[in-house]
């Protein structure tokens, strides 16, 4: 199922457990492109190999 921008941005106004995981991933993200430098091509990269191996676990 595929969520539009605004429909996240909604879930995330209305829930605080969904606005807090959102809030420490986009800090994590900031904090790898700080101390590493990488570009934000390779945090998205990350993220998408982060997501291909939780799902494996589900």
């Amino acid at each position: 199922m595929s969520f539009t921008d605004k429909q996240l941005f909604d879930a995330i106004d209305k829930n605080v457990d969904v606005k807090d995981c959102f809030i420490k991933i986009s800090e994590a993200c900031q904090e790898l492109k700080t101390k590493t430098g990488c570009p934000d091509d390779d945090v998205d990269r990350f993220l998408e190999f982060t997501i291909g191996k939780w799902q494996k676990y589900d």
